[in-house]
This record gives C-alpha cells, structure tokens and sequence, in this order.
C-alpha cells in the first residue's frame, strides 16, 4: 500500500492522509477515515477524495488570493505605459521625419485620460465626461478624441497590457489588480504625450540623452517649474495705443463668433435659410488657420486656406 498516494492503513482499516499547506499559515496533515478494510474499495475512494481536494484547495487559494497591488507593484504599470508610449511619441521626430504637433498630442492626451474612466467593454461616452477634459478644444479636435475612443479604445486594450505588466513583475492576477494596473497605464499613456512636447526645450535637446530627462521624474518637475516661473516673471505686454477710436483690436476667437456672423448675412439677405455646406468651410478655415484671434488674422490665411485644401488628397 506504500506506493498508493495519500492512502495509509492502520489495523485493518484505510485512511486517507495529506498534508494540507498555504506558504507560512498552515502546514499539517490531516487524516480521513475511510471506514473500510478492502483495499479495492480504499483505492476507489481514496481517487475520488483526491479529485475533491484538489478542487477545493484551487476554490480555497482563489478566495483568499491578494486582490490588491503593493505599492512597489502598482509603480510598475505606471511606468511601463509612460516608457511604451513616450517612445511611440517621440520615434517619428527622433528619425528627423517629423515635428512636435501640440494639437495632436492635446487629443491623445485627453483619449487617454477619458479611457481610464471608462469600463472594459464601454461603447459610450458621457457628454459631461468628455467636456470635462476637453475643454477649451476646438469641435473638430473633440470629434477626433470621440473618433480616436471608437477606433483605437485603449480602454480596451490596456486589459490585456495591465495583465501582461502584472505577469511581468509576478503580481496576483485577478480583477481587482488588473483594473488598478489599467488605471496606472492610461494616465501614464497621457502623461507620455505631454512630456513629448518638452523634447524641444533647450534643456532637454543639450542634456545628453534627451529620453533619460524625459523619464525622469524629477527632471520633468523642474523644466515644468521653470516655464511656470517664466511666464508668471515674464512682464504683461503693453498694447499700443490706439490712434483713432475706430480701430480696435477683437480678441475674440474666430469660432466664438462664426454663429454671429452667419447670422448676421442671412440677416442682409445675401444667404437662403440652407447654410449648412457654407458653415462647414468657415469652421474648416478656423481649424486649419488655427482658429486665431480675429484681430491676428492676415490676407495671407486666405492663400494659406487654399494651399492646404489643394494638398488633401482626392480620396480624403
């Protein structure tokens, strides 16, 4: 009977012996009769007992299983989405075939931002959610971050990068851990984008290894201390007076005021009620002129309008 697992004989009757172990809490053997003298029936019963203590013991280590991340564990997500995405948004300017877009990296930002708020399986975004960390962007930038959230949803896919960071650094895997690690990549993700922008900055572009300050922490802190001291030390411009009461400067933003000013011709009479194709070339020439003030804008624009829309491509 020594070459039967688990299964031990005292007198004439069989037991079913096994040691039952978790790391450092319990470590004993524990013994069940099995109230039979007939060793054909003591193998049968001790298979059977064998199969249900496996089961239990995978329901017990899945039960009290760690649902949380240390606070070294939960670092490494963070750090992981800032690497991978600092080098996606930096390859293309690094190989000198690009250059920095703000606007660009301003709708990346936000979709990063939005998808860590948002479920695995979310097919919706709130209104109030996505005004709340996109405000002051342009319509046609908002309906990129809408777009980017539909056709990429990193909502999504930082699941499957959250799992793969926590097997990386042998962290419990469960849906606790993966969803904090979700929201360590994410922001990290967001992060990565705004941190790109200071590729540029004289301080960054003479350090040596401009990725290294970019991966520094504490390097970024500072350069974002000293623009922050800049501009509050950099004195109020004074406007030029104004000779004549009738030139004034509007501040205002071209895409405050398109409404106004559609309004107003129809009013004169020069445009039907159908306006709907003319408003979208104002908005265009507002987006791709960079919605300016309305005082900064030069009869250049118009030829620069024209330029851009003869390079877009026939299949746009």
């Amino acid at each position: 009977m020594a070459t039967i697992s688990y299964l031990t004989r005292r007198g004439a009757r069989y037991h079913y012996r096994r040691r039952l172990y978790r790391r450092k809490f319990v470590n004993r053997p524990i013994t069940v009769p099995l109230k039979t003298a007939d060793p054909v029936e003591a193998r049968r019963l001790v298979c059977r007992l064998s199969v249900r203590w496996d089961a239990m013991t995978m329901m017990m280590n899945e039960r009290i299983e760690r649902g949380l991340m240390t606070a070294s564990e939960a670092v490494a997500p963070f750090k992981r989405g800032l690497d991978e995405e600092l080098g996606l948004a930096t390859a293309a300017r690094l190989d000198g075939d690009g250059r920095s877009d703000p606007r660009a990296a301003q709708v990346l930002e936000a979709t990063y931002r939005i998808a860590a708020r948002l479920a695995p399986d979310a097919d919706t975004i709130s209104i109030e959610l996505l005004n709340s960390l996109t405000e002051g962007f342009l319509d046609a930038d908002r309906h990129a971050v809408v777009l980017m959230l539909k056709a990429l949803a990193p909502h999504r896919a930082a699941t499957a990068s959250a799992r793969a960071c926590l097997a990386s650094i042998e962290a419990p895997i469960n849906t606790a851990t993966s969803r904090d690690a979700k929201a360590q990549i994410l922001p990290a993700k967001a992060e990565a984008q705004t941190r790109a922008q200071l590729l540029d900055r004289a301080e960054v572009a003479t350090g040596g290894n401009r990725m290294s300050i970019l991966l520094d922490d504490n390097l970024v802190m500072q350069l974002r201390v000293d623009v922050s001291e800049t501009a509050r030390a950099a004195p109020a411009p004074v406007e030029a007076p104004i000779p004549t009461p009738f030139l004034t400067n509007d501040t205002r933003r071209l895409s405050n005021v398109i409404d106004d000013i559609v309004a107003d011709i129809q009013a004169s009479g020069d445009w039907n009620e159908d306006v709907a194709q003319r408003v979208r070339v104002i908005r265009g020439f507002a987006w791709i002129t960079g919605n300016k003030r309305l005082c900064d804008y030069r009869p250049g624009e118009a030829q620069h309008f024209a330029a851009t829309l003869r390079q877009l491509p026939t299949d746009f």
